[in-house]
């Protein structure tokens, strides 16, 4: 008997303290709400192109990637992680590959827009994913609410399969 309530206290404890940590911890349980950015996306960048590809969100993880094209040719290249840490969802990029010293914490997400701040970070301190109309993306870096330093970039969704003779470098015409 004396161990069977052993066993049952030390379940009811560990339980509690589960679901206390679960409450506890801050954000969304999931990236669920970031399921809007999944798909391949290209827009105008400048005197260039974007491309933008974002997995569907599992549960803690969503994975995206970057690519900047001049002239039919990679200029450059950045990688993201977007996960469910201890302390929340948290976006890190990869400019060129190299992790930021800044990951940005989701600050606020419905509506199919997603705001990820760092507040600490000299710019971006914002990074902003929004659902626009024509099935298209804006991204948006910023130096913090109020601040008037930005750049932004509409995308449009494109087929995400290599196969289909389509993508940013071939759409981008040659030049000097």
């Amino acid at each position: 008997m004396r161990g069977r309530m052993g066993v049952a206290i030390a379940m009811a404890v560990v339980s509690t303290a589960s679901a206390l940590r679960a409450q506890e911890a801050p954000g969304p349980a999931h990236l669920e709400g970031l399921s809007f950015m999944a798909g391949c996306w290209e827009g105008r960048a400048g005197a260039g192109t974007i491309e933008e590809r974002y997995a569907p969100p599992a549960p803690d993880l969503m994975m995206g990637t970057t690519r900047y094209f001049r002239h039919g040719r990679v200029t450059g290249f950045e990688f993201t992680l977007v996960a469910r840490e201890d302390e929340g969802v948290v976006l890190t990029p990869f400019p060129d590959g190299n992790r930021s010293e800044h990951g940005f914490r989701l600050e606020s997400v419905g509506d199919a827009r997603a705001v990820f701040a760092a507040p600490d970070h000299d710019f971006p301190k914002r990074i902003v994913y929004a659902a626009a109309a024509g099935d298209s993306l804006v991204a948006r870096i910023d130096g913090g609410e109020g601040s008037d330093r930005f750049s932004e970039w509409r995308m449009g969704r494109v087929d995400c399969d290599p196969d289909s003779g389509r993508n940013a470098a071939a759409s981008i015409p040659a030049g000097p």
